[in-house]
């Protein structure tokens, strides 16, 4: 009898065990390891702990990476590669118009294109009609900061007589960097009356644009770099850089201490109209869908923007509290398109 009931209960513990077993492949993902090329401002997000915690326990996910700029991956081969994560759409259609092959994309993140600068020089601007505070935001004229480089105005013009050279801002290469790239098409369009540039009338803002780019000598192939360049070496290298709203905002929160530092120096500007730098994720593969479904899971994209700054695209993740940036706006609303991509192309071959 004894030994009945200790083979039952072997024989429940076994059931008990399998069911348990059972139970945990049910509840554990697939384990899927992915490999693509991403843009050099979202490497910290990448790298955040609790984001590869999240994926690796919900969705199975180990992400790997290489960072390449933006423009640069429509050119790359992507053949042992399962996605691309660019920062505009005009990669996604560079990358299909040279032939490549796409299984999914979706925009997983938006920022807005802005102006990084210095106290000293957003006064000048100020005084100048070309920059307004309205709120304790600054906004830039397009149109009148395009006229300025168009015109060859000088910062001593406009009373900076301890900085040298023309009003100029910094960008990345529009050839390879989609932040440089975003920045041509939204001076291209202040060139335009704040229109978008077209085929039929590429020709009355072409020169300028040569003319501008030209007197800009060397340019950064990453953001990133870019906007460390642009703290680490002040106002004299760097008086105004195109960038990312994000990089400031993740700035003050993965380096707080500096940013407390700097805080009422380092002012953000917000073109108007601007443009949405729009973060599309681009898979490649069946694994590659998977970095999709776990990017767009709703505590992933609220942890990019209190963390990172990303401005998400899942209703509940964006609220504007979570920092404390000078000048960061609640809301960006005044946005235009881009120029087509035919005509992105001919400016991006004139100035190279």
């Amino acid at each position: 009898m004894k030994e009945k009931k200790r083979g039952l209960i072997v024989l429940l513990l076994v059931i008990v065990g399998a069911g348990g077993y059972m139970f945990y492949q049910k509840q554990t993902p697939d384990q899927v390891s992915i490999n693509g090329y991403i843009g050099g401002e979202k490497i910290p997000f990448v790298e955040n702990d609790e984001f590869k915690k999240k994926v690796k326990k919900d969705y199975g996910l180990s992400m790997d990476y290489r960072k390449e700029g933006s423009l640069a991956m429509a050119n790359v081969d992507t053949s042992d590669k399962d996605y691309l994560w660019p920062s505009s759409q005009l990669a996604l259609e560079l990358f299909r118009k040279n032939g490549g092959k796409d299984l999914q994309n979706e925009i997983v993140f938006n920022t807005p294109i802005v102006l990084y600068s210095r106290k000293v020089v957003v006064n000048a601007l100020e005084k100048e009609g070309v920059v307004d505070n309205r709120d304790g935001v600054y906004y830039v004229d397009m149109i009148k900061l395009a006229n300025l480089m168009v015109e060859e105005k000088t910062w001593t013009d406009i009373g900076l007589n301890q900085l040298y050279g023309p009003i100029l801002v910094d960008t990345t290469d529009p050839n390879e960097s989609n932040s440089g790239n975003m920045f041509l098409g939204l001076l291209a369009n202040a060139l335009n009356g704040n229109k978008p540039v077209s085929k039929s009338n590429i020709d009355e803002v072409k020169d300028d644009i040569v003319h501008i780019y030209r007197q800009l000598g060397y340019m950064q192939s990453s953001s990133i770099d870019m906007f460390n360049q642009f703290l680490r070496q002040g106002v004299g290298s760097y008086p105004i850089i195109a960038g990312y709203e994000s990089q400031l905002l993740e700035f003050s929160k993965q380096e707080s201490d500096m940013y407390d530092k700097i805080r009422d120096d380092v002012i953000i500007m917000y073109p108007e109209p601007t443009i949405w730098s729009s973060h599309v994720y681009i898979a490649l593969t069946e694994s590659g869908k998977v970095g999709l479904n776990a990017l767009m899971d709703k505590d992933i994209q609220a942890l990019a923007w209190k963390d990172h700054g990303f401005r998400t695209t899942v209703s509940g993740t964006e609220n504007p509290d979570e920092f404390d940036v000078n000048g960061m706006a609640d809301q960006v609303t005044k946005i235009m398109p881009m120029p087509s991509v035919d005509v992105m192309l001919e400016l991006m071959e004139a100035i190279k």
